[in-house]
């Protein structure tokens, strides 16, 4: 793979910019429809520290469920965009 970023991945990176995001969000806001494949990318191919953790949220039916939330910690120095 490309050690260059994608549409996709500027796109969540910059939405994790602005704080947390739900998986939800980025399929909104973004379009990515993968989110967790694109998560593991910016980890493991271009070195970001991104937290992760399930959270409780209401439906559309207005039904509880458990999705994931994403928070950027930091860029691992040395790492290049």
């Amino acid at each position: 793979m490309s050690n260059q970023l994608s549409p996709q991945h500027v796109a969540i990176l910059a939405e994790l910019r602005r704080g947390p995001a739900t998986t939800m969000h980025l399929i909104r806001r973004c379009g990515v429809i993968c989110v967790s494949a694109r998560m593991h990318e910016l980890k493991t191919d271009h070195g970001y520290a991104i937290g992760m953790q399930m959270v409780k949220v209401r439906d559309r039916r207005r039904h509880i469920v458990r999705v994931a939330e994403y928070r950027l910690i930091h860029r691992r120095a040395g790492k290049r965009a």
